[in-house]
C-alpha cells in the first residue's frame, strides 16, 4: 500500500470550543426537494433531507470535490431504519452557492453550525468522508455543541501530508493543484481511476461517469483549488483532544488516496474513538463496502 497512495495522486496530476446558539436562519425549499440555508451574507448552502422517522438524525459531509448525492444509498438505508438523514453540500460544491471565497476548514465547519441551528438540530451524528471528515473533525472540536457522535471515514486528518508517505502525498497534491490550473477534466479522470475498488472502468461504467460529472459539474474551480490547498497545508492535530463525543473511524486497509496510518492516528488521538477497518474497499468505503458501512454506522448510532 505504501507505493499506491503517491502513485494514485501523482497519476491524477499527470493525467491532468463551541459557540453560543444563534437565532435560526430562514430557509427555503427548492423545486428539487432540497433546502437552501443562509450561512453568510449572500451565501446559501443546499441541504438534502430524507426524514424516515424520529430515532435520530445523521448529518453527512461529503469529501472533495463531491456533493451530498454521493451518499444517496446511505440516506435511504437510514431512512428505512427510522432515522432522519441529512446531506450537506459544502459551499462551493453541489448545489450550494460558490462565491470567490473564502474556503477554509473553519468556514465550512461554521457553515455546518449554521445549518444545524437553522434546522433546530441537536445531538446529531456527524459523518464526514475524506476532506469532509477533516471539516467534520474541525466542527466537532471547535463548534460541536450540537454533535452527539462523530464518524470519520477515510479522513484526510490529522494532516493529509502525514506519515511515511508524506513526500508522495505532498507531491501528489502539488500536482493536483497544478492540474486544476491547466486541465481540470484530465485531473479528475486520473483521480476517478483510483477512488473505488468496485468501479474501475470509466469508459464502460455509468456509475464512474456519474461520479466524474459530479466532480466537474457540481464543484466550483475556486472551492476545489482551495480544498486542495487546505489538504496540503492544514494541521488538525490540536483538534483531536478537543473532541468529547464518541467517535468511530472508518478506514479501508487498501485505500490508495488516504493511507491507513491516518485513520490509526485519529483513533489513537481522539478519546472514546475506535477504528473500524474495511478489507476490500477503496477510498469510497460507503460505496465499495456499502453494506458493512451502513451496518457499522447503524450499530454505532443505536
Amino acid at each position: 500500500m505504501s507505493a499506491g497512495t503517491g502513485a494514485a495522486l501523482t497519476a491524477a496530476a499527470v493525467v491532468g470550543a463551541g459557540t453560543a446558539p444563534a437565532a435560526a436562519a430562514p430557509h427555503t425549499t427548492t423545486s428539487r426537494g432540497g433546502t437552501r440555508i443562509p450561512v453568510a451574507p449572500g451565501v446559501e448552502v443546499n441541504v438534502s433531507d430524507l426524514n424516515g422517522g424520529s430515532r435520530g438524525t445523521v448529518v453527512f459531509v461529503p469529501g472533495w470535490p463531491l456533493a451530498s448525492t454521493t451518499f444517496e444509498y446511505n440516506y435511504l438505508f437510514l431512512a428505512d431504519h427510522g432515522y432522519r438523514a441529512i446531506g450537506l453540500d459544502l459551499r462551493g460544491f453541489g448545489l450550494s452557492d460558490a462565491p470567490y471565497g473564502p474556503y477554509t476548514y473553519n468556514v465550512w465547519a461554521q457553515d455546518i453550525l449554521k445549518v444545524l441551528e437553522a434546522l433546530s438540530l441537536r445531538d446529531v451524528t456527524l459523518v464526514g468522508h475524506s476532506m469532509g471528515s477533516a471539516v467534520a473533525l474541525r466542527h466537532a472540536a471547535r463548534f460541536g455543541s450540537r454533535v452527539g457522535k462523530l464518524v470519520l471515514a477515510e479522513a484526510s486528518a490529522p494532516r493529509y501530508v502525514y506519515g511515511p508517505q508524506s513526500a508522495d502525498l505532498a507531491a501528489g497534491l502539488d500536482g493536483l493543484i497544478s492540474g486544476y490550473a491547466t486541465d481540470r477534466a484530465a485531473t479528475i479522470r486520473g483521480l476517478t481511476a483510483n477512488f473505488f475498488s468496485t468501479h474501475t472502468d470509466i469508459t464502460t461504467d455509468p456509475f464512474l461517469q456519474f461520479f466524474e460529472r459530479q466532480c466537474l459539474d457540481q464543484a466550483s474551480l475556486q472551492a476545489s483549488r482551495a480544498g486542495l490547498i487546505a489538504l496540503r497545508d492544514d494541521d488538525l492535530t490540536a483538534d483531536l483532544a478537543r473532541v468529547k463525543v464518541p467517535t468511530r473511524v472508518f478506514h479501508a486497509i487498501n485505500d490508495k488516496i488516504v493511507p491507513l496510518d491516518h485513520g490509526q492516528a485519529l483513533a489513537a488521538g481522539i478519546r472514546d474513538a475506535r477504528l473500524v477497518t474495511f478489507a476490500t474497499a477503496g477510498h469510497a468505503v460507503y460505496v465499495d463496502e456499502k453494506d458493512k458501512f451502513n451496518a457499522e454506522l447503524l450499530k454505532f448510532i443505536r
